[in-house]
């Protein structure tokens, strides 16, 4: 287990020094406006004078430019969104919690994490999460960031296959993944359909977070997505079109169904009944902007015409090694260049008619509002399934 940790004041000089600098200047992520009460100003002088050390590690100081950057004056841009901080001690608390939970769930995927790069990476991503009220309520939200890498909901399936269930005459196995700091989410739950001779066929993940309440336990789902690398047999594919059966002109695609209607059975068998979907993450649009101009400066920085070139010259293995990684890359660039509204209406429109769809040909759910006019979230609640996912 890793005795990798980051302390109070180290969150500090991390976010100061290193993180604010990224946001502010799109070193990967979306610039966005921090406002701080005054009273802050007094806890990063505190910090400045009184700087975090620890053995053997180089923990860079602040400096009074690093505390400058952050005043009002200079966190006004009007192109950009403004997170209100209220309280900066919970706020820098939950920042160091949630990093140190983050090193926690990486032991349990047997991952070793530095606290430092995880807390820059981490902590420079996570507001990609944030929905349009949680910039008023940041600490809220980072509440429930916290909250959701301390779930232990469907630990028994990290880094196991588990068979859970059957469909048709392939059995349905189920594994919890970690995800990347990237994305929408901690964790997801990946399905596989496996035939009798070996072969098996993956479904997309389930993109989801558990928020474990007094009252009750909340299950955000983020996305249903393939992987890039999804495994594929074509007989087990076409399989799955057997749950268009009677559905006119469906719009969505059965792996997809058939992935959500399995999780929301495991679900139920956990006794959780509310699902929240996310109607919008403010910065998502902007962020794979970004990462298509990044995607598209490399595309065509590496592969020019001298580089191919190059290629006719050389042996037969390093050609084909260069080959695979063009086609690599190819694969990549026309996943994201010039895809950003592709990428937003999968995120929203394309993730809802999936549920509506799970609504109106198994009525095992019951969607409770309108995404955007009544809540950011579309509201969902499980209806009681008489036949639930055997363990």
């Amino acid at each position: 287990m890793s005795k990798e940790k980051i302390e109070f004041k180290e969150a500090i000089e991390l976010f100061l020094y290193k993180v604010i600098p990224d946001i502010m200047c799109e070193n990967e992520v979306p610039k966005v406006n921090f406002i701080f009460p005054p009273a802050s100003f007094k806890l990063f002088n505190y910090v400045k004078e009184h700087p975090f050390t620890k053995e053997n590690y180089l923990i860079p100081d602040i400096k009074e430019s690093d505390i400058t950057r952050l005043l009002p004056s200079n966190q006004q841009d009007p192109s950009c969104p403004t997170i209100i901080v209220k309280d900066p001690l919970k706020f820098f608390q939950l920042l160091t919690d949630i990093t140190n939970s983050w090193l926690k769930q990486k032991d349990k995927y047997f991952g070793y994490g530095s606290a430092r790069s995880l807390f820059i990476r981490g902590i420079r991503r996570i507001w990609l999460r944030m929905s349009p009220n949680d910039f008023n309520n940041v600490e809220d939200f980072l509440s429930r960031q916290l909250s959701f890498l301390k779930s232990t909901t469907f630990d028994e399936y990290i880094n196991k296959t588990i068979p859970i269930s059957t469909y048709l005459d392939y059995t349905i196995k189920a594994t919890k993944e970690e995800n990347e700091t990237w994305c929408e989410t901690n964790d997801k739950m990946t399905f596989t359909l496996h035939d009798n001779q070996e072969e098996y066929h993956q479904l997309p993940s389930i993109y989801f977070a558990i928020e474990e309440q007094e009252s009750q336990t909340i299950c955000y789902i983020y996305a249903i997505q393939n992987s890039t690398n999804k495994k594929i047999n074509k007989k087990i594919s076409r399989s799955l079109y057997k749950l268009n059966a009677g559905i006119p002109n469906p719009i969505v695609h059965p792996s997809a169904v058939l992935a959500l209607k399995i999780f929301i059975e495991m679900l139920s068998n956990r006794g959780i009944t509310t699902i929240k979907v996310p109607c919008l993450q403010v910065l998502s649009y902007r962020y794979h902007q970004l990462l298509a101009e990044e995607t598209k400066n490399n595309f065509e920085r590496r592969w020019t015409d001298t580089t191919f070139d190059m290629m006719r010259l050389m042996n037969t293995s390093e050609k084909r090694r260069l080959l695979e990684e063009y086609y690599h890359d190819k694969t990549w660039y026309e996943h994201l260049v010039n895809k950003e509204d592709f990428i937003s209406q999968n995120k929203t429109e394309n993730l809802y008619n999936i549920f509506y769809r799970l609504e109106e040909q198994f009525g095992t759910i019951t969607i409770l509002n309108d995404p955007f006019i009544q809540d950011e979230y579309l509201n969902i609640q499980i209806n009681p399934i008489k036949k639930q996912i055997k363990r």
